[in-house]
């Protein structure tokens, strides 16, 4: 099974628009230097330039609260 949410598989699609599993081993190579030795990729979302917190969204009015909290049911009706 391929795990499609790491971090090779972000620079895979960035750089080529196709998941790691689907690259040849020339590009797969690229994509692990590309990862090791780019800061980019090794500092998470939150240190990354102009980041902005979920929360500063809702402040600021970027994203509505209330899509995050979408109400599962009403066990009252």
């Amino acid at each position: 099974m391929n795990n499609l949410n790491t971090t090779i598989d972000k620079v895979a699609m960035s750089e080529f628009d196709m998941h790691y599993y689907q690259l040849g081993d020339n590009e797969k190579q690229w994509c692990h230097d590309e990862m090791v030795n780019n800061k980019k990729w090794l500092q998470p979302d939150w240190k990354q330039p102009d980041y902005i917190c979920q929360v500063d969204k809702w402040i600021l009015g970027i994203e509505p609260w209330y899509t995050c909290a979408e109400p599962k049911s009403n066990h009252y009706e």
